[in-house]
């Protein structure tokens, strides 16, 4: 009773002395928000509490570095509950995305010509169309390219993606679930996992641009949508003005330069680990001039960068000498494990392993970053997102296909030998555990049941979504007399040669068909020409070198008996300059805008270069 009467004898005075009554709000109100400023401080403190002071951000920096990381957080957390879901309900999420698909493509000329609107189930559909390869949509892409309207996808695409030497179509709508599937949901995946971790740096690719006749982009990846962007670009250590440069050499050594600079880097990214291998190659032969400008503070007049550019980066630049002997002192002492004597606290390389990169990725595991997780979290394609990895921790790089991304079939790899030109595919729900096959796939970038080569083992299942290890590509395939020796097969093989070797470490290696005009070693007999950049060795006998064939004949029956016929001739083996893979990489990248390298060259110009760097 009393409290009441006090109550209301309170309210009585701030209704009669209204001065009162505001100066009381007006204190509560500030309270409150010291309250609210006071939390929101010391969240942006525990957030980079471990940040170097040479490396501080403004307030608003701060700021926007703790939203980046909640939101991608929470939109991660969001869509790993959705695969949940989805995964145990593969069969209807698939018809689903299928049907939406065709739904929006129906009144396009390709639309049309197949009559999506008729088609009503999976099963309809792939009695319907046939099994496709990139042959199969060169013309609509040269005419997309040309500037018509309607072809493969509603109105006009907002860029053309180089897949393997071909174009293919991008859409906002794709790019956008790639990010929502694929890379919010590892980089939650990593925060869980890792919870010091904060910023990466990240090694970019150099993005080259150019534009078909009607001025739409062709790019070399599909680009991140704007939103996701300026989120990531919050998280990433490296300025926004190394992100400038387009040359690739002066792209990757400011990328070196700014990341050797921050000591408390917990992730390292990149889009490949070929290309992460590459950076730290590069590292070991230019790490005096690296040191050098971090000891004065600029960027070496040598390299070549616009003005603009190079004042930028000088301006965040400052003298760091005790960085630099700190820097010095570790490269002397080798480049074995490296990685983690320059960022003691670095925990994962974030970066695609696939089996095209496997040299790559063991560079990296068994050598420059030893100790170190490597982290390959998504499979993806210029066509868009096929799978995710979440299991960072485990050395086997998995995938759960994601039901909801695309219509994805199976043909089994037993089918193809028996050279069937439309054999019968499998579904998501079909598939079984241990089975190999080339993975089909029907996308929203206009492409129906489109062949990928790509080769994947199904290793599990999560709830009912596939879980597969992406093997080989079908085209990445070594065959002169129709052995067929798969890209996996001869690296195995190489590596047991390397070994016989004393001292030798394979650096990088690349293969050719004698069919291909202008080898160097010329002959009647049909046989593989393999290029190796080697350290540890300066030459290789005849005897060390025929060791590769004897290899060879072992892991491969038919490629032996072939040998024994004669119908074959012995593996020439090439020694080549070291840096000669780095050059022949970048050369790739510029000419043809593919950011996947092949180890089976086919192009002529491709096998020119490497032979120009061949020492023995």
């Amino acid at each position: 009773m009393s409290l009441v009467v006090r109550a209301g004898s309170w309210m009585n005075t701030l209704i009669v002395n209204p001065t009162k009554q505001c100066k009381m709000l007006l204190l509560l109100i500030c309270v409150i928000l010291g309250l609210l400023g006071a939390g929101g401080f010391l969240l942006l403190w525990k957030t980079v509490r471990r940040r170097p002071c040479r490396r501080k951000k403004c307030i608003s920096g701060l700021f926007w570095h703790y939203v980046a990381l909640r939101v991608v957080s929470r939109q991660g957390f969001s869509q790993r509950k959705r695969l949940e879901v989805d995964s145990k309900n593969v069969h209807r999420i698939q018809e689903d995305i299928l049907l939406q698909q065709l739904q929006q493509n129906q009144n396009t000329e390709y639309g049309r010509q197949f009559c999506f609107k008729e088609i009503a189930d999976s099963d309809t559909f792939r009695r319907r169309h046939p099994l496709t390869q990139s042959s199969h949509y060169s013309e609509y892409i040269q005419r997309i390219a040309q500037g018509e309207e309607n072809v493969l996808l509603s109105g006009r695409p907002p860029w053309l993606v180089v897949s393997s030497g071909a174009m293919v179509p991008g859409t906002t709508a794709t790019a956008a679930d790639s990010f929502r599937q694929g890379t919010a949901l590892c980089l939650s995946t990593i925060f869980s996992t890792y919870p010091g971790v904060q910023e990466m740096a990240r090694f970019q690719l150099a993005s080259s641009v150019r534009h078909s006749d009607a001025r739409i982009p062709i790019m070399s990846s599909t680009p991140l949508p704007p939103f996701a962007t300026k989120y990531l670009s919050h998280l990433d250590s490296l300025p926004a003005a190394v992100l400038k440069i387009t040359s690739e050499p002066e792209l990757l050594y400011a990328c070196l330069l700014f990341a050797l600079w921050d000591k408390t880097l917990r992730v390292l990214e990149a889009a490949t680990t070929l290309y992460l291998s590459d950076a730290f190659t590069y590292l070991q032969n230019n790490w005096l001039m690296l040191t050098e400008d971090l000891d004065k503070g600029y960027l070496n007049p040598q390299l070549q960068l616009p003005d603009s550019t190079r004042q930028e980066l000088n301006f965040l630049l400052r003298p760091d000498c005790s960085r630099a002997c700190e820097l010095r002192a570790q490269f002397e002492q080798g480049f074995e494990g490296i990685a983690r004597r320059v960022w003691p606290e670095l925990q994962v390389i974030l970066a695609m392993d696939s089996a095209y990169d496997e040299l790559a990725g063991d560079s990296l595991r068994e050598f420059y970053c030893k100790g170190v997780v490597v982290y390959s979290a998504l499979y993806r394609a210029a066509e868009g997102l096929i799978g995710v990895n979440l299991w960072p921790e485990k050395m086997e790089q998995s995938y759960v296909l994601c039901p909801r991304s695309m219509f994805c079939e199976f043909l089994p790899v037993d089918q193809l030998e028996k050279g069937d030109q439309q054999p019968p595919t499998m579904c998501m729900w079909d598939v079984k555990e241990s089975g190999l096959y080339e993975l089909v796939i029907s996308s929203g970038t206009g492409l129906c049941r489109y062949r990928t080569g790509d080769v994947v083992k199904v290793t599990g299942f999560y709830n009912q979504c596939p879980v597969v290890q992406l093997l080989f590509r079908q085209s990445q395939v070594l065959s002169v007399r129709g052995e067929r020796i798969s890209e996996d097969q001869f690296y195995q093989t190489l590596k047991q040669a390397t070994q016989l070797w004393p001292g030798a470490r394979l650096i990088d290696y690349c293969c050719v068909e004698s069919s291909i005009h202008g080898l160097l070693c010329s002959g009647s007999d049909p046989h593989y020409e393999v290029f190796l950049e080697l350290r540890g060795v300066r030459n290789l006998s005849e005897e060390q070198r025929y060791k590769l064939d004897q290899c060879l004949q072992e892991a491969c029956p038919l490629y032996k008996l072939f040998r024994f016929k004669g119908s074959i001739g012995p593996v020439r083996v090439h020694l080549v300059q070291p840096q000669a893979f780095l050059q022949l990489h970048q050369y790739i990248r510029n000419c043809s805008g593919a950011s996947q390298m092949s180890r089976i060259l086919r192009r002529k110009e491709e096998i020119e270069f490497i032979q120009r760097k061949v020492i023995s």
